[in-house]
């Protein structure tokens, strides 16, 4: 599509140094690397291409499986307790099964007092391959 692509650097020397900016993202720092600085457009072009592809029906079918995938997680995560309290390990932060995103907000119970936070483990999680957003 006319206005996508990457760039791949094979050595971090080859980049220009002006290119890359450290952000703090997902609880911790990782380079930011763009051109021009502007917003990226590949994710509506990809959104448009699925749909294209897909047809309207295959979109939606491909989103409802997003839906449900984010709602299986929200219910697993909903039932975990806290043994030695018998409380809830989490607390749910989104709007549930009924919004039209397939996201899941949630954060540690501050109420079981636990000696770890929800960005220790977000980078726990992270030496898994599971990235969780994690912030404070």
């Amino acid at each position: 599509i006319c206005g996508t692509g990457w760039i791949v650097f094979r050595q971090r020397e080859d980049l220009a140094e002006h290119i890359a900016v450290t952000v703090t993202y997902l609880g911790g720092s990782s380079d930011s690397l763009t051109l021009n600085f502007s917003r990226p457009a590949s994710g509506p072009y990809v959104q448009f291409y699925k749909l294209l592809r897909l047809g309207k029906e295959g979109y939606k079918q491909k989103v409802e499986n997003q839906m449900s995938v984010a709602a299986y997680i929200r219910h697993f995560i909903s039932n975990l307790v806290h043994e030695p309290s018998g409380k809830k390990r989490f607390q749910l932060l989104d709007g549930g099964d009924t919004c039209c995103l397939p996201v899941v907000s949630a954060r540690l119970n501050p109420e079981i007092g636990l000696h770890y936070n929800d960005i220790d483990m977000q980078h726990a999680l992270s030496e898994s391959h599971w990235y969780v957003s994690g912030y404070r």
